[in-house]
């Protein structure tokens, strides 16, 4: 029964391969064999010919021993070896020749995006490692039932996966009002072949955040079946390219459901109607372990909506933002004090605002726990700007007196209220901070009077944590914490986060690591006694490198958490910037993950440093690290710290600008944020140093990094 399946994997990879040849062929008439070949947007050239072969390839010319080495790979005898093979060359067929689409500058028409660049993986990676995006679903084809496909897509979604279509699927999920693109963390590919952009994703990530290099085919295969927890779910009939392409999910570990009567392959190919069982079965089958919070509001809520922005047209509310005053506010207080799901809102409500209307705000959350900690309060204050993200049809932005929350026309015609506001911050303050707290009341406050009375007191627990976080750093605690959540990505990578060293991704503190550790005592946030003190300077403490060897399993012997040239901290793959060696220079760039240039003074834009610098691996000179970390005392003290910045993308001076000024000011360089070059300025070494001489750079009188 399985040969006939098996002979259709075959035809379709030698269909694949007919039709990338001859794309090739058409290219290299039109541009010539030197003609440049990658995608827009990544450091892995094509991605799965340099994640599975160890071939180089750049140029059209190049692109035919990719093709020939597919062929090879092809035979027509109909065993399952030979099926997955064809599939593996499948896979490499396709790749090259969406590469040969892109290069053309060709795009799909809207809404599909084809190549998903890196950049956005590795915004989605710290997600990807949190629990956020547990997991991804792949789903091609046609469906027979469009609303039952719009239904898994939609439960997807609210569980939180990443979702590739591809196929006439996509056109089928629009007419279905699914909502789809980068903010939604659906992404619609394009036809049947562009879903080996799922799998260029999914390598890598393999490249990115697992340390694997090119061409290490068997380690990067493990990875995609072990670490990646991705399935496929095949709608409609299945012909001979529909079953290549499963054969491909299939090699790399990916399991297929199919709603079409196909023989059983355990653990690769199985048979399941669309719907529910079929959402319930690619979830188990992959292990995905999905906490569904379901809140009584008219909304979808769950994380498929972190990234919606609403715009001003589509606004019915508005609260904060400058257009009222506005201000939220975390408190904790007796068990005897708070009656849990108390939800209140005192003042006007969104039906009593004409469209575009707005109103002041004032909400507090009351929260109670026999564990509870008053340096928990900011913790999960700062929770409340996901928990409203998490809604269809809400947006947070800011925090403390400066939020700013939308409310979309959308969602209030579905009969969202203020009180929906509170229950959805009710069930994810219990739900996620589960250990600590017992007991949440939520009250909105919406009259002027009471937000400015209540903002007044808000401020002055604003000013009271402030100077408690001014006490907490590194030589007042005895101990750090650890978090090895990306380590379902990067297994050998360990941070270390300290009251002076947030975590890389720029997402987790001190105070989140020891809330983590009270939440989940075994989770990935450890206490780490430091220890005895090895270098003050460095930053090196002989409790956090035994912790570091342990759980690096021995691959990382310990790292100096405030140098940069001598075994520094290790990178995953999340961080918000890359700190780069510029000898010419004797300083540091930095450059931040949104940065699309190539052009850099050490040559390198942030894809293809990241590709060197991730991994769980210690490359002195290079380090990820978190943007807020510029601004700690403890900033590179073994180099020299901030003076050593010499340069920056413009991005980022704006974005800190003000911060970087205060803190320059603090060691007596007021001006040193003026010295410090950007992309319009300098992007060669020799360019750099010549701004820099000009400027009065300090870090060229100190001393030599090399």
């Amino acid at each position: 029964m399985t040969e006939p399946l098996f002979a259709s994997c075959i035809r379709g990879a030698k269909a694949v391969l007919a039709l990338a040849r001859d794309s090739l062929s058409a290219a290299i008439a039109r541009r010539g064999p030197e003609g440049s070949l990658a995608y827009p947007g990544t450091a892995y050239e094509i991605p799965v010919v340099f994640g599975l072969t160890d071939l180089k390839v750049t140029t059209l010319r190049g692109a035919e021993p990719a093709l020939s080495l597919a062929e090879g790979m092809i035979r027509d005898r109909p065993t399952a070896e030979n099926a997955l093979d064809a599939g593996a060359a499948t896979l490499l067929c396709a790749d090259i020749l969406e590469a040969l689409i892109h290069a053309e500058g060709t795009t799909y028409p809207a809404p599909c995006v084809g190549f998903v660049p890196d950049s956005v993986l590795r915004k989605l990676g710290i997600f990807m490692v949190d629990g956020s995006v547990p997991g991804v679903a792949v789903v091609v084809g046609r469906a027979s039932d469009p609303a039952v496909a719009a239904s898994m897509v939609r439960d997807f979604q609210e569980v939180g996966l990443l979702v590739f279509l591809a196929g006439d699927v996509v056109a089928q999920m629009e007419a279905s009002g699914i909502k789809m693109g980068e903010d939604f963390r659906t992404f619609p590919l394009g036809p049947l072949p562009a879903v080996v952009h799922a799998v260029n994703f999914a390598v890598r990530a393999g490249l990115t955040f697992g340390g694997l290099g090119r061409g290490q085919a068997e380690p990067m295969l493990s990875y995609l079946a072990t670490r990646v927890k991705a399935f496929v779910c095949a709608l409609g009939p299945l012909d001979d390219l529909s079953l290549a392409i499963a054969a491909g999910a299939m090699k790399a570990g990916f399991p297929v459901l199919s709603d079409q009567a196909v023989p059983t392959i355990p653990g690769a190919l199985l048979a399941c109607p669309p719907g529910e069982e079929m959402v319930r079965t690619g979830i188990e089958a992959r292990g995905i372990k999905a906490k569904i919070v379901k809140v009584p509001v008219p909304i979808a809520f769950g994380p498929a909506y972190e990234g919606e922005r609403i715009r001003k047209a589509d606004t019915y509310a508005e609260f904060g933002g400058g257009r009222t005053v506005a201000y939220e506010l975390v408190a904790s207080a007796p068990l005897s004090e708070v009656r849990d799901r108390e939800i209140r809102v005192v003042g006007p409500d969104i039906p009593d605002l004409e469209k575009g209307g707005a109103l002041p705000l004032g909400l507090v959350v009351t929260v109670a726990g026999a564990r509870m900690q008053k340096d928990f309060e900011s913790v999960l204050e700062r929770r409340i700007h996901r928990i409203v993200n998490f809604g269809e049809g809400t947006m947070h932005v800011a925090q403390r007196d400066t939020t700013w929350i939308r409310i979309s026309d959308e969602a209030v015609a579905r009969g969202f209220r203020l009180a929906d506001l509170g229950m959805m911050i009710h069930a994810k303050m219990l739900s996620d901070f589960e250990n600590i707290v017992d007991r949440v009341a939520v009250t909105i406050h919406t009259r002027e009077e009471d937000v400015q009375a209540g903002l007044a007191g808000a401020r002055t627990v604003y000013a009271e944590r402030d100077a408690r976080a001014r006490t907490l750093t590194d030589d007042a605690v005895g101990e750090f914490y650890s978090c090895t959540l990306c380590q379902s990505f990067a297994p050998n990578h360990v941070c270390i986060v300290t009251p002076e060293r947030l975590g890389l991704c720029g997402a987790i503190n001190w105070l989140d690591g020891k809330a983590g550790y009270e939440i989940t005592p075994t989770g990935p946030n450890q206490p780490v006694t430091k220890g005895d003190e090895l270098d003050p300077v460095k930053g090196a403490w002989d409790g956090v490198n035994a912790f570091v060897r342990e759980h690096s399993r021995n691959t990382v012997p310990g790292f100096n958490l405030y140098s940069i040239m001598e075994a520094p901290m290790t990178s995953c793959g999340c961080f918000e910037c890359i700190l780069a060696l510029v000898p010419e220079a004797n300083g540091f760039m930095v450059v931040n993950r949104e940065y699309a240039g190539a052009e850099t003074p050490c040559g390198m834009g942030f894809s293809t440093l990241a590709g060197s610098v991730g991994g769980g691996v210690q490359t002195p000179g290079f380090m990820g690290v978190g943007k807020q970390y510029l601004l700690s005392r403890k900033f590179l003290a073994a180099e020299g710290g901030l003076p050593r910045i010499v340069w920056m993308t413009k991005e980022m001076k704006e974005q800190l600008g003000p911060a970087l000024a205060k803190r320059a000011g603090e060691i007596g360089m007021p001006d040193l944020l003026d010295k410090i070059a950007d992309e319009t300025i300098a992007v060669t070494p020799e360019q750099l140093r010549e701004y820099l001489e000009k400027a009065g750079h300090p870090a060229l009188s100190m001393k030599p990094l090399v």
